[in-house]
Formats: structure tokens, C-alpha cells, sequence
């Protein structure tokens, strides 16, 4: 065919493409029942134009950030911490709006860095947390308030690489996972801690530490000061642990024998340190290893991803409880809902997801009855609807059955959804200059990852500001504050 040919061909092929695309229906040609042929429509190009106006991210970022400054600026003032409490899209709900929810929590971490306490935050999510996304700047955030350091509890053996801290092992060694990879095993007696999963060593091995030298690991997490392990010995062999770091020219050791079921050990240093190694012998599990400051406050990241967060209940709830109790969490932060939209066609799935994240919570209460409980909504999330990328179908129910749920059964809710711009925002932060968020619309950049975490601090530590206010004002004036606000408040 000659060139000319070709061309025309091309042309008028390109031609009927665009009559097709000025004349197909919107709604599509419906060939037989559950069965509709699509064309990209210049008709709905047109409404999307029309209905769907861009949100503005960094607008909404800086209206966040303005509102802080300006409660910072005027902390003085209980209308604005009224305004902010009752009515900001940032904030955290407390259930019934009772702002002593989180008042024990508080005055544990006034007192934490002059009493040498680490108060323990435990943070579970899906895959949004891996490689302490998010809970790294909530880590930071609060360390620079309360005090503390330290990247916070880690496992021997790490899938996902972190970017607060550089793990290493090395010997004969299983792990075991409730949420599992091909290379993970299952516990027949469901014991897999509070990391959700744990690591057997059956003839000794080694495993290390040092700080991460990436850009985007917080400056505190790179320090610190004690060392923890969560352990259980196992067999006729003593679990031996030697801790080994350097200081100056010299190698200090530190060895622990043999000491019972479930026990922690803890080594104390007179300053921080950047990294350490330690040489294990025997038989024995490790279920967690705390990297922390002597004192103040840390942030635990577990990521499970693909979790939609109804798991826990299939842990050993005895070996959870004990655990708990020997690391001394005080708080435990639920960030879930992303994973479990594929499987919402309609309100009796999502009724069938709350039934279950209720069992989640009445778990929590048993296991760790003194920690308070935040769940963090589920972000913006996009898929092709009709051609055009488009918030998941029902994910704005699913939110608010989530803040209905959560606030019924006494947990605070944060709306990651609402703090992003509502429905639509995925995609301009997709599109964000830098991206902050990736190309498969569900997941955020480190970036996106970052303002997350920063808006979540925030929104707490104003909670914390309040606490404090109230330290200083009448009580009986701030609860006819708010009593007024709690006769007319619709939290649905």
C-alpha cells in the first residue's frame, strides 16, 4: 500500500473514532441483561467537567495547617478550641464528644521523660505503613513534645524494609505470621504477639541493628538509649542473648540466660546509640525488639498488608494479653478500611465489616483494657468509573458506617478521607506537584505519607493543648460549653 494510503486509512480510522466519541451514549449501549458496551463519551467528558471540580490540595493542606496555627496562636481562647473540636474536618472524634477521653493517656505522657517511661503507642495498618510511613512523623511529632527516641518496636525478621532503621539477621531461623508471605509459616496455636507474627530460633544465629541513612528517616529515630526484648524460651537449651555494641575502641557485652516462658530483658545505656548486634544461642522466640529513649513517648509501626484489620481475633488472646502487659502500651491506633473495598457491593457487606471490626474492639478491650483506641479512617481511593478515574463506589458509606461503628463502640475516629478533600481528592494528589500519592490511586508517596502523618499529630496534639487548657480553666465552664454542643450534635 502506498503512503498516501496508509494515511488515509489511519485518518479516517481516527475520524470514526471521534464521531464515536461525540455521539455514544453516556450510559452506554446495553446489548443484554448485566452486559453494557462502553465508548469514552464526549458527553460525560463534558458533565465530569461540569460536576466534578478539582480539589485543590494544597489548599486544603494549607486551611488544615492555617487552622492549627491559629488555635497555637489564640490557645487562650475556648471558642477556638470549641470551633476545632466540634467542627473541624481534621479533628479527632471522641465518642460523645467527651473531651477526657484521652485524659489518663495525657497524664502519662506529661510525666513520662521525668519519670523514665516510655509511653508505648501501638500502631496497626495495612500497607499504607509499610516502611514506618505515617508513623514515623507521628513518632517524631510527639517525641519532640513529650521526649523519647528510638525507632520503637521492631521484629527480628523484617519483609518490608524500613526507613528508620536497617535490620540484618542471620542463622537458623522461622517466622511465623497471622498475615502470612510465601516465605512465613502459621502457628497451629495462633501465638503470634503483638507484632502479629514472631521468629524461632532453633540453634542460635545473630541479628542487627543500625540507623537508616535515608532522607526521609526522622532524626529521633536514629538514637537510642535501651534495648528491649520480648522472648520465650523453648526446648531443654537456654535462650542466650549477647548484646554487643561499640563504644569508642572497646566491645561491651551483655549476656541474658534463661529465664521462662514469656519474658522481656532490657539494656540500659548511658548514651544513645546508632546500632548494635546481637548473638543468639539456644532455642527460643523473639516476638519484638524495642528500640527506644529512656523516657517519653514511641510510636510501634506493624503494616499487614492486604489486613482489613479483622485478624486480631484469631491470635492467642493469653499470649497477646501477656505481651501487652510486659511492653506497657497505653494506646493502640487501628488504621484499616482500603482492602476490605473490593469486597463492598452494597450495605449488607459493609454491615457484615463493622460486625466484625466490633469483635476487633471488644478483643482490644481484653487483651489491653487500660490502652485507649483510635481508628484511622480509610484514604481516597480511585478507580476507573466510565472511563474517568473516580473514587470507589460506596467508599463515603463505608466511611461514615466507620465513624457510626468506631464512635458506638467507644473508639475516637480520624477520617483520613475528609482530611484529604472528600471524594475526588486521590486523584489531585496523584496529580500533586510532587506526587503525593502513586499511580495506582490507593497508596501515598513518602511525601503523601508525610502530610498524613503530620495532620494526624496535629489533630492530636491539639487534643493534648486542650487537655492542658483545661488544667488551667474552670471546669464547670467548658462542660456548659460543650454540654450545649452535645444536645444539638448529629454524629452521623
Amino acid at each position: 500500500m502506498k503512503r498516501s494510503g496508509v494515511f488515509f486509512f489511519l485518518l479516517s480510522v481516527l475520524l470514526v473514532l471521534l464521531g464515536l466519541w461525540y455521539i455514544y451514549p453516556a450510559e452506554g449501549i446495553r446489548v443484554a441483561d448485566g452486559l453494557t458496551l462502553r465508548f469514552s463519551s464526549y458527553r460525560q467528558y463534558l458533565a465530569d467537567l461540569d460536576s466534578r471540580p478539582a480539589a485543590d490540595v494544597d489548599s486544603v493542606l494549607l486551611r488544615e495547617q492555617q487552622r492549627a496555627a491559629l488555635l497555637e496562636s489564640t490557645g487562650d481562647s475556648l471558642s477556638v478550641f470549641h470551633d476545632y473540636l466540634t467542627g473541624d474536618p481534621n479533628r479527632i472524634i471522641l465518642p460523645g464528644e467527651d473531651y477526657r477521653y484521652f485524659d489518663t493517656l495525657f497524664e502519662m505522657l506529661d510525666s513520662a521523660s521525668l519519670k523514665g517511661k516510655t509511653v508505648r503507642i501501638m500502631h496497626y495498618g495495612d500497607s499504607q505503613l509499610e516502611m514506618d510511613r505515617i508513623s514515623s512523623v507521628l513518632r517524631q511529632k510527639l517525641q519532640e513534645r513529650f521526649g523519647g527516641c528510638g525507632p520503637g518496636m521492631v521484629p527480628l525478621i523484617q519483609r518490608v524494609a524500613s526507613s528508620s532503621v536497617i535490620l540484618s539477621h542471620s542463622g537458623a531461623m522461622s517466622r511465623y505470621a497471622r498475615v502470612a508471605d510465601s516465605l512465613a509459616r502459621r502457628d497451629p496455636k495462633k501465638r503470634y504477639g503483638i507484632m502479629t507474627s514472631y521468629v524461632s530460633v532453633s540453634n542460635g544465629g545473630k541479628f542487627s541493628f543500625k540507623e537508616s541513612p535515608s532522607r526521609f528517616c526522622q532524626p529521633l529515630a536514629r538514637k537510642v538509649k535501651k534495648v528491649s526484648i520480648l522472648k520465650a524460651d523453648r526446648g531443654d537449651q537456654p535462650f542466650g542473648i549477647a548484646l554487643q555494641k561499640h563504644s569508642g575502641d572497646s566491645l561491651v557485652e551483655m549476656t541474658v540466660q534463661k529465664t521462662g516462658d514469656l519474658s522481656m530483658v532490657c539494656w540500659a545505656f548511658p548514651d544513645t546509640i546508632t546500632s548494635a548486634s546481637f548473638s543468639l544461642t539456644g532455642q527460643g522466640d523473639v516476638y519484638g525488639i524495642m528500640l527506644d529513649g529512656d523516657g517519653g513517648v514511641t510510636v510501634d509501626n506493624v503494616a499487614l498488608r492486604g489486613s482489613s484489620g479483622n485478624i486480631f481475633t484469631d491470635i492467642d488472646s493469653l499470649y497477646m494479653s501477656r505481651l501487652f502487659r510486659m511492653a506497657g502500651h497505653e494506646m493502640i491506633i487501628l488504621e484499616f478500611g482500603g482492602n476490605a473495598m473490593p469486597g463492598i457491593s452494597g450495605r449488607k457487606s459493609i454491615s457484615s465489616y463493622m460486625r466484625g471490626l466490633e469483635n476487633q474492639f471488644e478483643y482490644f478491650r481484653e487483651v489491653a483494657p487500660e490502652a485507649r483506641l483510635l481508628f484511622v479512617g480509610p484514604a481516597d481511593m480511585s478507580k476507573r468509573v466510565n472511563g474517568q478515574m473516580a473514587t470507589w463506589p460506596l467508599l463515603d458509606e463505608l466511611v461514615d458506617s466507620l465513624k457510626v461503628t468506631c464512635l458506638d463502640n467507644g473508639v475516637a475516629f480520624w477520617d483520613t478521607f475528609a482530611m484529604m478533600g472528600g471524594e475526588g481528592s486521590m486523584v489531585q494528589w496523584v496529580k500533586h506537584d510532587p506526587p503525593l500519592a502513586g499511580p495506582d490511586h490507593i497508596h501515598f508517596t513518602t511525601r503523601g505519607s508525610q502530610e498524613v502523618g503530620s495532620a494526624l499529630s496535629r489533630s492530636f496534639l491539639m487534643l493534648y493543648d486542650f487537655y492542658r487548657f483545661r488544667k488551667t480553666h474552670s471546669e464547670d465552664l467548658i462542660d456548659d460549653c460543650f454540654e450545649t454542643l452535645r444536645d444539638s450534635l448529629d454524629l452521623t
